[in-house]
């Protein structure tokens, strides 16, 4: 069931009637189609003042014993739409609060002061015949379809509790929603964890692919400090020699100038210099 559908701003009075019977059976209430429209308003509208009464917090103890799939702020037109379609007998694991809601959205007589055990036998009774038959027949089917599949443990060895308390037998899940809807919802249990496993495997590959993708980024890295410290070493060294020719050059150069200034002139012969 998706989301409940909101009546427009106008009043229930001046909807349409297929509107209106879209809207009660959002409520989890069950109105034919050839119903009075005056029948179908008032239980409209009885609907709307018990579910002002009820307890959201008690609603949601249903929906988690009953393992059905709801956003945790789903409002409480969609919470009671899927408590109406619950049809389970068995209510261990219920709160007692729980117990009272479901009983009320199922049409059941529940007063605050009644005992569970009396609330429990009134939605037993509420239950027809047939739909008795029916269960019973899909145990019988759940129990063989249990063995094939589980597979049977000889001479009753004794088995641990499984550690999921929320976990259910195939023969439990096709006794309440039948072969098709029980083998289905074990194999979205067996899928789910199958799909949890592979998330958990691929998470460790790209963590290990992550690591040493870092690993290799590091030694790339240091790699390439090494690089530049080599290269800033042979530009040191190769400016220290340019320096040390430099300074050489200069060196040498003075010292010729200076050995140049302090030698005498060379004189020049007597008479060079008269015309013949």
């Amino acid at each position: 069931m998706g989301e409940s559908s909101k009546p427009p701003s106008s009043s229930l009075s001046d909807l349409p009637p297929d509107v209106l019977e879209a809207y009660g059976r959002d409520l989890g209430l069950s109105i034919e189609p050839a119903a009075p429209r005056g029948e179908a308003l008032r239980r409209i509208r009885e609907r709307q003042e018990l579910l002002l009464e009820l307890d959201r917090d008690a609603m949601l103890d249903v929906v988690k014993w009953a393992r059905i799939p709801v956003r945790r702020s789903a409002g409480k037109e969609q919470l009671a739409g899927h408590i109406a379609g619950v049809t389970q007998v068995r209510f261990d694991g219920l709160s007692d609060r729980g117990l009272h809601v479901l009983a009320l959205l199922h049409g059941v007589d529940a007063r605050g002061d009644d005992p569970r055990e009396l609330i429990e036998k009134r939605l037993r009774r509420r239950e027809g015949v047939w739909s008795r038959i029916k269960r019973g027949r899909r145990r019988v089917v759940g129990a063989w379809l249990a063995k094939v599949i589980e597979g049977t443990h000889a001479d009753g060895d004794y088995r641990f509790l499984p550690e999921d308390d929320s976990a259910q037998s195939l023969t439990k899940s096709i006794e309440q929603e039948g072969v098709v809807g029980g083998i289905a919802h074990k194999l979205r249990g067996a899928a789910d964890h199958y799909v949890k496993q592979k998330l958990d495997e691929i998470e460790i590959r790209i963590d290990r692919k992550l690591d040493e993708i870092d690993n290799r980024l590091a030694e790339w890295r240091d790699q390439e400090i090494r690089n530049r410290l080599r290269i800033v070493k042979i530009t040191i060294i190769a400016a220290i020699v340019v320096a040390l020719v430099s300074l050489g050059y200069d060196y040498l150069k003075g010292r010729h100038e200076l050995v140049a200034r302090s030698s005498p002139p060379v004189a020049s012969a007597p008479g060079a210099d008269s015309a013949p």
